[in-house]
């Protein structure tokens, strides 16, 4: 993931699509979640990126599962969302398209994520992070890694992983954003 990161930052992308796929990557969210946020669901004050719960099946932009999801973004990430912001105050959309009206299209990361591999899906990119959460010390519990990725739990974990897991999915995204930009090994 840091030799990734190292190489969407070399290339000649735009500002706003390459830090939507430091997002996806430090957040674990789907393409199609990354692309369509909102400044509205953004607190600058708290870090917190709510993305609402889908009410219908037609609205773009919403976590798969249905539910509302909040995470504490990385201080570094909103920093570099904060200046993107006062580049383009008007907008609607965090990631801007620079081509045509609304957001940047998730076929245009899911392209430059190809120039670097071509078999690399944004799905390849949430279970990077899950394998990442089972080799890194100290070690991400599953429960936490899934509940980051918005998984539905399975079996006794639905039954009983009923605990907010906030804080450590904040803290799961800092070590995310640590990782992927640093100096690759």
């Amino acid at each position: 993931m840091p030799r990734l990161w190292q190489s969407i930052e070399a290339t000649a992308a735009n500002r706003s699509t390459k830090l939507a796929i430091l997002t996806a990557m430090v957040t674990g969210h789907r393409v199609g979640v990354v692309v369509a946020a909102e400044w509205a669901h953004l607190d600058f004050e708290t870090g917190v990126w709510t993305i609402p719960a889908r009410q219908d099946h037609e609205t773009r932009g919403r976590m798969k599962s249905g539910r509302e999801y909040a995470l504490r973004l990385p201080p570094e990430l909103l920093d570099r969302l904060r200046d993107l912001r006062s580049h383009n105050p008007r907008s609607i959309y965090v990631f801007e398209s620079p081509t045509s009206t609304g957001h940047v299209s998730p076929n245009a990361l899911l392209k430059l994520l190809k120039r670097f591999n071509e078999g690399l899906t944004n799905h390849g990119f949430r279970n990077a992070i899950k394998e990442y959460c089972r080799k890194v010390g100290p070690i991400v519990a599953d429960h936490i890694a899934d509940a980051f990725c918005d998984h539905s739990l399975k079996g006794l974990d639905a039954s009983y992983r009923r605990m907010d897991t906030f804080e450590e999915r904040a803290q799961l995204s800092q070590r995310l954003f640590e990782f992927v930009t640093s100096e690759p090994e």
